[in-house]
């Protein structure tokens, strides 16, 4: 009875003993559709199990996930990317490439325009050479579903954004037979990674996660994640 009851003391010390993180993120369609769902969700359940790391997730909105961040009320974020202002930091190999590609009416092409006016979505992150180009007029907008309407209105004259993300509103709003986009070639590509704080412990959960990560890639756990998306391309 003595043993059992201290076995039991000692794993419960064992499980007190779970190093805990705090993790924020934002809504992305079909990536972090919410704490519990979404591509980028299932890995991060697969890389916590990995590193025996309890992870609490919290969803906020881009600039503010960044700003929650930098204020050092999170451990780390993602997806994180060289073109937010998060400082100096601790990051992970990269696990995904965000490609930009331009979106335009069918059978209407943007460039008959002098100076298109170019949609793009409030709180996302684009290249700098995509901003201030001045080629085009740039406008924003809430959201991509707003950038595709007035793109229909003919109030602007493209859009640009992620492929599998646009591609999910496209169909969820019919506009497969008016909106078209060459998907051999994207606009831009960024890196995507686990970015934490620069610190001694950012350093020690960015090499674990890092560890974790490149695991998952060579035991075909990231190929499982991300099959369903590679299969639509």
């Amino acid at each position: 009875m003595r043993v059992f009851i201290l076995l039991i003391l000692l794993f419960g010390q064992e499980l007190e003993a779970k190093e805990k993180v705090i993790l924020g993120t934002f809504l992305i369609p079909r990536y972090v559709q919410s704490t519990k769902r979404g591509e980028f969700i299932e890995l991060v359940r697969a890389l916590s199990l990995k590193t025996k790391v309890e992870v609490e997730l919290i969803i906020y909105p881009p600039k503010r996930t960044v700003r929650e961040f930098v204020f050092q009320k999170l451990d780390g974020y993602f997806p994180a990317l060289d073109t937010f202002k998060h400082g100096e930091i601790e990051r992970t190999s990269n696990f995904y490439v965000k490609e930009d590609f331009i979106f335009e009416r069918v059978n209407d092409s943007y460039k008959l325009q002098k100076k298109p006016k170019l949609c793009l979505t409030s709180g996302y992150s684009y290249s700098k050479d995509l901003i201030k180009n001045p080629k085009w007029e740039t406008l924003y907008a809430p959201s991509d579903e707003t950038c595709f309407k007035l793109l229909l209105r003919k109030r602007a004259d493209l859009f640009i954004g992620e492929e599998v993300t646009s591609v999910a509103v496209i169909e969820s709003l019919n506009l497969h037979k008016l909106i078209t986009y060459n998907k051999f070639s994207p606009v831009s590509s960024q890196k995507v990674y686990f970015a934490f704080s620069k610190s001694k412990r950012g350093k020690e959960l960015s090499n674990k996660f890092d560890k974790a990560l490149k695991d998952l890639i060579m035991d075909g756990t990231y190929d499982r994640i991300f099959h369903s998306k590679k299969s639509k391309k």
